[in-house]
Order: C-alpha cells, then sequence, then structure tokens
C-alpha cells in the first residue's frame, strides 16, 4: 500500500528525527503515526510567506520515507477558504451555530470560488502523485477539502481508493438544506465520488446518508453507504484512537509533575471538578459554569469542599463569537468567585496554560480529577472524554449524549444532555456523592488500549481485524 494523506492542517517536524504529533489524539498526530508507519506522502497548506517567485509547492523529505508537500497559497485565498468558508460556514453548521436568521447570506460566491481552487490546488498535487498503482490509498480529512473526492474521481489515471474522514459531527438535512443548493448538493456529489466515508460515529453516518437521500434524487441509501451515478460509495464508523503511549509518556514528564504540585496547591486539599477545552462555541464552557453555579446557590457550602478547574485554551484563529464566549466565561468565573469563592480559595478558576505545556497541564488536570465535565453541544468525537477515561483513578466522567464518543463510551460514562443546565447541574451533583468502579474503570482502559491507528486505518480501507 502507498498512502498520500490530505489535511489543511500541517504537521510539524524536526530534522533527523520526522513527525511530531501534537497530542495523544486527533487528525494530526494519527496522520503522522500512520505515515510513519507505512511511509508516504502528506499534501498540506502553508501560508504563503516564502520569497517572490518561490516553488507553488515545498517539498521535504523526512527520514522513514515520508515526504511533506506544503501548498503556498495566496493568502486572500487562504483566508476565504479556511475562514469564510470552513469556520463561519461549514464549521458553524456541522455544529448547529449558524444565525439562521443571517446565515448563510448572499456573499459566499466569491469565497467558495476561493474554497474550489484551494480544492483542485490539493488535487492537482495528489494527482502529480499519483502512479496508477490499484495499491495507492488517497486519504483526504475534514471540511476543509470537500472538493476533491470530485477532482480526483474525473481523473483517468486514478486506480487506488479515495477515502474521505469527517471529524466533525454532520447534521440532519433540515439543518443541512439551509446551505445554497450550489453549495448543498456539491458537497453531497463530491463526497459520493470517493470509495469510502468515514465518520466518528454512527449517529454521524446516518445523519450524512439522510441528506443524501434528501437532496440528490436518484441517490440509493442503505445502512452500509450510497449509490449515485452508478458509483458505490461505502460509509464506515471510525471513531480517532486514543494514543495510549503517548498519555503515559506526557504523565511521566517532569513539566506534567509540575503542572500536578501547581494544581494541587490551587486545590488547597478540596476534591476537584476538571474540565478541559478549547474556547469553541460548542465546547459549551457557559452551561457547565451554569450547572454549577445553580448547584452552589443550593449549597454553597460545597465551595469549601470543591474546587472546579477549568483548563482552557484559545482557538487557532479566533472569531468575534470566540472572543465574546471567552469574556462571558470569564465574566461567569469572576461572578461565582466572588459569590462563593474566599481568599485565596476561588470557587472555579479559568487556567490558561502556555503553551509548550498545555498537554501537561491537561493530563495533570485529568489525572487529579475526582470529577470531569465534558458537554459540548455537538462534538465530532471528543478526545478529553476518552483521555479522562484512561488518566482518571478517582472521578466519575459526565459526558453530553451529543458527543461523537458518547457511542463508543456509554457504558462507562454519566450521560448528560448539554442544554439542560439543571439536569447538569444535578448530574454533577449525584456524582459527586458516587466513587469509580475499579473494574468498570479497568474494562474502560482495555477498550482504549485496544484501539490504535492500525485500527482506524483498517476500518476506512475495509478490512476486518
Amino acid at each position: 500500500m502507498r498512502l498520500i494523506v490530505c489535511s489543511n492542517s500541517a504537521p510539524r517536524w524536526q530534522e533527523d528525527v520526522g513527525l511530531l504529533p501534537r497530542s495523544p489524539g486527533g487528525l494530526v498526530p494519527l496522520l503522522a503515526t500512520l505515515l510513519g508507519e507505512h511511509g508516504g506522502d502528506w499534501v498540506c497548506t502553508m501560508p504563503a510567506d516564502g520569497p517572490p517567485g518561490a516553488e507553488p509547492v515545498e517539498v521535504t523529505r523526512l527520514p522513514g520515507n515520508v515526504t511533506l508537500h506544503r501548498l503556498r497559497l495566496p493568502p486572500a485565498m487562504v483566508d476565504q477558504h479556511y475562514e469564510t468558508i470552513g469556520v463561519r460556514l461549514l464549521l458553524w453548521l456541522f455544529h448547529y451555530l449558524l444565525d439562521t436568521a443571517r446565515q448563510p447570506d448572499g456573499r459566499l460566491a466569491e469565497a467558495w470560488s476561493a474554497y474550489e481552487a484551494v480544492n483542485r490546488a490539493y488535487a492537482d498535487r495528489v494527482a502529480a502523485l499519483l502512479t496508477g498503482s490499484a495499491e495507492e490509498f488517497v486519504l483526504v480529512n475534514d471540511h476543509h477539502l470537500f472538493l476533491v473526492p470530485e477532482m480526483l474521481g474525473r481523473r483517468a489515471e486514478r486506480r487506488g481508493r479515495v477515502a474521505f474522514f469527517q471529524g466533525l459531527p454532520w447534521c440532519e438535512p433540515d439543518y443541512f438544506g439551509v446551505l445554497p443548493a450550489y453549495i448543498r448538493d456539491r458537497v453531497l456529489t463530491s463526497l459520493l465520488c470517493a470509495d469510502v466515508i468515514g465518520f466518528h460515529c454512527t449517529r454521524w453516518a446516518r445523519a450524512f446518508l439522510g441528506c443524501c437521500a434528501r437532496f440528490l434524487p436518484g441517490c440509493a441509501v442503505d445502512d452500509d453507504g450510497a449509490t449515485f451515478d452508478g458509483h458505490r460509495t461505502r460509509v464506515t464508523v471510525a471513531p480517532f484512537p486514543l494514543d495510549v503511549a503517548m498519555v503515559e509518556r506526557l504523565r511521566d514528564e517532569p513539566a506534567t509533575a509540575d503542572w500536578r504540585a501547581r494544581l494541587g496547591r490551587d486545590a488547597a486539599g478540596r476534591r476537584m471538578i476538571v474540565r478541559a477545552d478549547r474556547i469553541d462555541l460548542w465546547k459549551n464552557l457557559p452551561r457547565g459554569f451554569a450547572a454549577y453555579r445553580s448547584l452552589l446557590e443550593r449549597e454553597p457550602g460545597l465551595a469549601r469542599d470543591w474546587w472546579f478547574c477549568a483548563v482552557a485554551t484559545p482557538p487557532g484563529r479566533p472569531t468575534e463569537r470566540t472572543r465574546d464566549l471567552q469574556r462571558e466565561c470569564e465574566g461567569l468565573v469572576a461572578d461565582l468567585d466572588e459569590r462563593f469563592g474566599a481568599p485565596g480559595r476561588p470557587a472555579v478558576s479559568l487556567v490558561y496554560p502556555d503553551l509548550a505545556t498545555t498537554r501537561n497541564c491537561v493530563v495533570a488536570a485529568l489525572s487529579e480529577a475526582d470529577l470531569t465535565l465534558v458537554n459540548p453541544t455537538f462534538d465530532g468525537m471528543n478526545l478529553v472524554a476518552k483521555e479522562a477515561l484512561y488518566l482518571g483513578e478517582r472521578g466519575r466522567l459526565l459526558l453530553s449524549v451529543n458527543a461523537g464518543a458518547y457511542e463508543g463510551l456509554a457504558e462507562h460514562v454519566t450521560p448528560v444532555h448539554p442544554f439542560d443546565v439543571e439536569a447538569t447541574a444535578s448530574a454533577l451533583r449525584e456524582a459527586m456523592t458516587r466513587g469509580t468502579d475499579p473494574a468498570g474503570r479497568a474494562a474502560a482502559r482495555r477498550l482504549l488500549r485496544d484501539q490504535d491507528a492500525t485500527d482506524w486505518l483498517k476500518r476506512m480501507m475495509g478490512v476486518e481485524r
């Protein structure tokens, strides 16, 4: 097999070392692991920051028979592709976050042309790498590159398979239908040019197939995929695995011990409620704080025994909505501390770790948690849930039923309905009084150890374990 992967996200690498995963899971570390095992090519985007006349593709050959192809695209095109279409249209769409009274509006045509151009640049680069071998496996990732399967499917030189993985949720047909028809139908028909499409959970896969059935006349849909225009596309469920070895390395690093000691001092003998999130709209931080406020209003003495530690990291490219969200969270925390905290003993803390030790801080907090709250409104998977189950020794995990991870972890977690503040408060209070089941936690760890990058790739390739 020859592996060719495409992602808008770019990896890091170190001379004479190779690809450097940034975390114990997620797209970039998973692709780094697969290419480290199999070799191959990685096509990704880089800003147009080179000298005038620089080559449109920067090629870097790394140890392990891995080659990076970084596309050098005009900044305005990258911005329209990523910000206008990728974030403000598609990212918000799949998380049910569009202001449908105003969005989408009628000014998408120019940005959509830029989106097409970026996808075409990817497809052209992949086509240049194809040799016509049936052993080639092209893996295209995420909503930034929806049109690549269509653009590859029209090329006579392609004999290998093309797979597409959607890391975000997929919304139900009624909501997907808010897209202009020229975007809506183009996305669906392009994806159905792929040989396989993967999702984190069955729910998202069924929603996608529902959209195909609703909006594509002549598309035949069944439980395993769809047939359209004479082409069969298999739909599979392949949740990202937790890199257990990476988690264990992070747990034992000195920086993690430093964070563990610091958090222990801040806890000041109290038990810890922990959450760890990027400040994204769908992570639902305000309702988590509101649920704890409701609990403290009924039982203010809980603040003497519990400390709510919220580890927060900023999004890579914040919008005005995420900046407003951060201010809202800081205001909620300040109010909670004023009402229920004491000097040197805040009831709730927003912890902003430095970039270099963010993962160490998260691992330290989850390791020490007596209770972990993961309550996104909707989430493609949510890696923190898996980390919490693997690392936690004492605490229960409260997990949103709208997180993709819930499907595989349901028997090991307490379900949370993320839009119901009072129900979340009740779940928190009940979890405070219940310890973990050691046998159940051991079973959860076995489940997580049994999932790895090789298993994920086999699912995407249709190979039975």
